[in-house]
């Protein structure tokens, strides 16, 4: 059933190290011997153990399990956050590797045995001692940010025309520079926030007030209810968080006042675009 997985990888096979930040999902596979998921892993770091190499940087690790396995200690339970164990790997072949990076920067290898669970690594041992150290950063403009490793975001607060709103930025954990790009761009937001605020808000109503009535027409309780407007929706959504990216992406997330029974209402765009979607999420 794993043989296309495994295809995938080079022949040779290593015995490594590996301190391990986190596993982040399962994917599902339909292969020609049949369907499996491909769990995958986050690395902070690995030694190898034939030439004693120690590689600190982020890495992948991947294998396959069965639909009965994602859920065991084959799948979810393998490998957890903090876990230092010794591996049998290989690594992924060149030409699998995405075309927006290199194979040293993807650095994926396929997990073919886990060999010891649990050993010490002194080198390892202090990347995930710094790993686990709070970062704050404080914004003049923004108030203070905390680290997020486990999404790559900086999380903070804002006053948002006078309420308090969640913010997120999203950033390259391994490049400080977009974490000062993603600080830029928010605070350029928060300086025509009244702007954006109506801009997100029309966009949102101009595209969702219809289906706002269709809701409310399903709605029992609310059979007497005047049809809802534009102008209403527009008020009556209440922004709750604010996400931002590096790259300039900006999506909002706003209370729906219960107009889509409890749902949140997803705005989205650019700072170079503007708003350019608006839909029903969660």
């Amino acid at each position: 059933m794993f043989e296309e997985f495994y295809q995938k990888y080079e022949t040779e096979e290593q015995e490594v190290i590996a301190l391990i930040r986190k596993c982040i999902g399962a994917g599902c596979h339909k292969g020609d011997s049949g369907n499996f998921w491909d769990m995958t892993a986050m690395t902070l770091g690995m030694v190898f153990c034939n030439t004693g190499k120690v590689s600190i940087k982020e890495g992948r690790l991947e294998w396959p399990v069965t639909e009965a396995e994602r859920n065991s200690e084959k799948g979810w339970g393998r490998l957890q956050p903090g876990q230092i164990c010794r591996l049998k790997v290989r690594r992924l072949l060149d030409g699998l590797v995405p075309e927006h990076t290199t194979p040293d920067q993807f650095n994926s290898w396929a997990v073919i045995d886990v060999l010891e669970p649990s050993v010490p690594c002194p080198p390892l041992e202090a990347v995930w001692e710094e790993y686990q150290k709070p970062v704050n950063i404080k914004d003049e403009v923004l108030g203070t940010l905390k680290l997020n490793r486990d999404f790559g975001l900086l999380d903070g607060e804002i006053l948002w025309n006078g309420e308090k709103v969640s913010l997120a930025l999203e950033i390259d954990l391994e490049d400080e520079e977009t974490w000062d790009t993603a600080r830029s761009f928010a605070r350029k937001v928060m300086a025509s926030c009244e702007s954006w605020d109506k801009s997100m808000r029309e966009f949102a109503a101009k595209e969702l007030t219809e289906s706002a009535n269709e809701w409310l027409a399903d709605d029992d309780e609310k059979e007497n209810a005047d049809p809802i407007t534009e102008e209403v929706s527009a008020q009556r959504i209440t922004l709750s968080e604010l996400v931002l990216t590096y790259e300039g992406d900006l999506t909002a997330y706003f209370d729906d006042d219960d107009m889509f029974w409890g749902h949140t209402v997803e705005v989205g765009g650019s700072l170079e675009n503007g708003i350019e979607r608006a839909n029903i999420a969660g």
